[in-house]
């Protein structure tokens, strides 16, 4: 499965989740939404070849200001855990524009040939 898909799965019950940018309906302009985007970079080497390769991942939940976010909050982290990604890191990057909360994740994958 893919990271994108892994996250997806792991994160829709909660709002609606895309991957890179996400643009609300023009008639719900205030709406509770996920966003995510990864890195990667090799790992473990053997004979100059990468065995696995780990995911460095932002999460990205955005909502009004106002909204009590604090239950969404606590289950993407349970989810990305659940998921089998690390504990998450929450930076909270709000602005008067609304809440944005970013959480911070790892994951290894084997690489597959």
């Amino acid at each position: 499965m893919s990271i994108n898909s892994m996250l997806k799965n792991a994160l829709k019950s909660i709002a609606p989740v895309q991957a890179g940018d996400y643009e609300p309906p023009e008639d719900k302009p205030d709406e509770t939404y996920i966003t995510f985007n990864h890195n990667s970079y090799p790992d473990d080497f053997a004979d100059d070849e990468p065995g696995h390769e780990v995911y460095s991942v932002q999460v990205h939940l955005f909502c009004k200001s106002g909204l009590n976010s604090l239950a969404m909050r606590k289950k993407i982290k349970s989810g990305l855990k659940k998921a089998g990604f690390t504990y998450p890191k929450a930076i909270d990057v709000s602005d008067r524009d609304g809440q944005h909360h970013v959480f911070e994740c790892m994951i290894t994958t084997e690489i597959e040939e």
